[in-house]
C-alpha cells in the first residue's frame, strides 16, 4: 500500500489538523434529533421499571423496604381517592339523576295520558329525558308548557267535533266524577284558561241527555224560585251518609236545565177575604161601615173550565201566566209563603245519571248557580254591593 505524497509546501501535521476541524464542524452543526413524543412515557416507564426491575446492582434491605412502602402507600392513597370520589360525589350524584329522570317519566306519562299517549312530542320528551346526563338537562325540560300546547290543540278539536245540535257540549271529569252540560263558548274558556294538570282531566262528549220527572220539596227545588229554562246544579244534602259525598264540594251533577214545573195543586186552591171596617160615632148613635171583598176559585178548575170554552181561554192563559213563579217571588218578596210546598220537575240531565236522581229524589238539592242566576237575583245582588 503506497502513501500519497505530501506537499511540500505544507507543513508537517497540516492534513490531520485540518480533518479534525472538518469533523469538529459536522458534529456542532448537526442537526437536533426529532423529539420523541413518548420520552415522558418512556421516563415513567424507566422510573417504574427501576423499582420492579431486578437490579443489576445490590441495594440494602432498608432502601428495599422504603422503596416497596412508598409503592404501597401511594397505592392505598390512589383507591382512598378512587373509593371516596365513587362513594362521595359520583354515587349520589347518579342517584339523584336516575331518581329524578323518574319523577320527570312519571310527570310525563300522567300529563300525556288517554289520547295524547302515542303523541310525538311525547315521545320526543321521554328521549331527552332518558339521554340526559345531568340535573340540569332534566330541568331545563319543561314537559308542561309542551304538554299544556298539545292538550289545548286536541280539546278545541274534540270540542268541535261533539257538540249537538243547540251548540253545546259536555264536560266529563274523570278525577271529580262529575258532568257538566255548557256551551260551546263556556267550553272553549275552560279551555284556554287551563293547563295540561286540568284538560288531561277532562274529556269532552256529545251530550246525551234525557228528561227526567223529580218529585221534590220547596227547599230542594231552591225554594220554589227556579223557572223554566233555569240551568240548575244538583248536590246532595248532608243528611246523606256516604262518604265519597260528605266530602265533595263540587256538584254532583251540574248544568241541568229545567224543562217545565208544576207546582202542588193546593196551592193553586184560593179562598181570600180581605175586609176593612169603619166606625162612626155621634153622640150614643154608633154607625158601623164594613168594606169586604171576598175571592174563591180554584186555578187548575179555572185552567179547566177556560179550556172548555166555558170563558176566554186567551184572556185566562194570559191571566195565569207564570202563575207559580209570580206566586214564589210575591212570597219571596213579602218573607211569607207556603214552605210545605211540592214541585213535580222535568229536568234535562245526562242519561248516566237518571238511576242516580232517581233512586236520592229525596236527599238531592237543585242550586242555581249565581253565574246564570235570574234577573231578580241578579237585582239583588247589585243592590247588595253597590249600595
Amino acid at each position: 500500500m503506497t502513501k500519497e505524497k505530501r506537499d511540500p509546501l505544507f507543513p508537517k501535521g497540516f492534513e490531520e489538523s485540518k480533518d479534525l476541524k472538518k469533523q469538529f464542524t459536522e458534529e456542532t452543526l448537526k442537526k437536533p434529533a426529532k423529539k420523541d413524543e413518548l420520552s415522558l412515557l418512556k421516563k415513567l416507564n424507566h422510573k417504574i421499571g427501576v423499582y420492579l426491575s431486578p437490579k443489576t446492582t445490590k441495594i440494602s434491605d432498608e432502601e428495599h423496604k422504603r422503596k416497596i412502602g412508598v409503592i404501597i402507600t401511594t397505592l392505598i392513597l390512589i383507591t382512598l381517592i378512587i373509593t371516596s370520589y365513587y362513594f362521595l360525589i359520583y354515587q349520589p350524584q347518579q342517584e339523584e339523576l336516575s331518581l329524578m329522570k323518574t319523577t320527570k317519566l312519571n310527570e310525563l306519562h300522567d300529563l300525556y295520558s288517554g289520547p295524547l299517549v302515542t303523541s310525538p312530542n311525547a315521545a320526543a320528551l321521554e328521549s331527552k329525558i332518558n339521554d340526559a346526563r345531568s340535573t340540569g338537562e332534566l330541568e331545563s325540560i319543561n314537559i308542561l308548557t309542551q304538554a299544556s300546547k298539545d292538550w289545548k290543540s286536541y280539546q278545541i278539536k274534540s270540542i268541535n267535533s261533539n257538540m249537538d245540535t243547540y251548540h253545546r257540549i259536555m264536560a266529563v271529569y274523570s278525577n271529580e266524577s262529575k258532568d257538566i252540560i255548557m256551551n260551546e263558548d263556556e267550553a272553549v274558556k275552560i279551555v284556554n284558561e287551563n293547563d295540561a294538570t286540568v284538560l288531561s282531566k277532562i274529556k269532552f262528549e256529545t251530550p246525551n241527555t234525557v228528561s227526567v220527572p223529580i218529585l221534590v220539596s220547596r227547599l230542594q227545588a231552591g225554594a220554589g224560585l227556579i223557572n223554566v229554562g233555569s240551568v240548575v246544579d244538583v248536590y246532595l244534602n248532608s243528611n246523606y251518609t256516604n262518604d265519597s259525598y260528605e266530602t265533595n264540594s263540587s256538584p254532583y251533577i251540574s248544568g241541568c236545565t229545567v224543562l217545565s214545573i208544576m207546582r202542588y195543586e193546593e196551592s193553586g186552591e184560593i179562598d181570600s177575604e180581605y175586609s176593612k171596617s169603619k166606625m162612626n160615632i155621634k153622640g150614643n148613635d154608633t154607625y158601623p161601615r164594613e168594606n169586604t171583598k171576598a175571592f174563591s176559585s180554584n186555578v187548575l178548575e179555572l185552567l179547566k173550565g177556560s179550556i172548555i170554552k166555558g170563558y176566554s181561554e186567551e184572556e185566562t192563559i194570559e191571566m195565569l201566566r207564570d202563575y207559580g213563579i209570580k206566586l214564589s217571588n210575591y212570597e219571596r218578596q213579602i218573607n211569607l209563603g207556603d214552605l210545605d210546598a211540592q214541585y213535580m220537575l222535568l229536568i234535562e240531565t245526562p242519561q248516566n245519571k237518571v238511576n242516580f236522581l232517581l233512586y236520592n229524589m229525596e236527599n238531592i238539592v237543585l242550586t242555581i248557580p249565581t253565574s246564570k242566576a235570574p234577573k231578580w237575583m241578579v237585582d239583588e245582588i247589585q243592590n247588595i254591593y253597590t249600595h
